[in-house]
């Protein structure tokens, strides 16, 4: 019976990240401003393509809303995993004996991550646009910021940095992902090679306020970053053709106004 318990958690961690994920943000606001980003532009319903056919403020509150989806149940699952008594003793029994850091295998450090995973497939598939959705870019931010405070200073500044040099928001994008994928494999094996001591780990991520140092970290980084990369496979492609859409208002950046 415990073991149906801990499948049933598993697979409602699961479920709630794809709900989450599949909130189609960029259609809700678009209905705000009475046009469908699916109908316009790239017709792709994410924060960019809102800011395109738009306004700016309606892409960059897409944006952080598709943000959301994956912070905001993965704190509620870190509070439950780490303050919950009978929810970590449920799932970890007495064989798997709870310890914050851990070896990173933990029942309880899974259903923490599998919630950002199926964000992302919600956010890419979701149920309630006829299993289309964005290019999970806002999602991994999301990631980036429930567990780490490293990413907003460091991977934002690494895509403006692709995109100025570039022009093109998609590399960009997948830069800063396939950067934070890195990232997530550094943490976890500084956390190995220190022979489990989380001293140094411990303070690239949020000082033990967010989420376990786990092997399922750097899995679920990687398979997002998979994702990411499959969903731009059209841009890659006008990437080789050389006719991918250029960013012109990034030249903007730094410069002075003319009086």
């Amino acid at each position: 019976m415990v073991i149906f318990y801990r499948i049933l958690i598993l697979i409602g961690c699961s479920i709630v990240g794809y709900l989450f994920g599949s909130i189609p943000n960029s259609v809700i606001i678009g209905k705000i401003y009475h046009k469908d980003p699916r109908e316009y532009g790239s017709k792709n319903p994410g924060g960019t393509n809102v800011g395109r056919v738009i306004s700016h403020f309606a892409g960059a509150l897409t944006i952080f809303l598709d943000a959301l989806k994956v912070v905001i149940p993965m704190i509620v699952i870190w509070y439950l995993t780490k303050y919950n008594t009978q929810f970590i003793n449920l799932l970890n029994g007495n064989i798997l004996v709870y310890n914050w850091y851990g070896f990173g295998t933990s029942l309880s450090d899974l259903a923490y991550y599998l919630v950002p995973l199926f964000c992302f497939i919600g956010h890419s598939y979701s149920c309630f646009i006829k299993f289309k959705g964005g290019k999970i870019v806002s999602t991994v931010v999301g990631l980036m910021f429930a567990t780490t405070y490293l990413a907003l200073p460091i991977f934002i500044v690494i895509f403006f940095i692709s995109l100025k040099t570039s022009k093109y928001v998609s590399l960009s994008s997948m830069i800063m992902s396939s950067s934070f994928m890195i990232f997530t494999w550094i943490v976890y094996l500084v956390f190995i090679f220190n022979g489990y001591n989380n001293e140094i780990s411990n303070n690239l991520m949020y000082f033990s306020i967010s989420g376990p140092i786990s092997i399922y970290y750097p899995i679920v980084a990687t398979l997002g970053n998979i994702l990411l990369i499959f969903k731009h496979r059209e841009n890659i492609k006008r990437l080789i053709n050389k006719t991918e859409s250029k960013v012109k208002w990034i030249d903007n950046i730094g410069k002075n106004k003319k009086s």
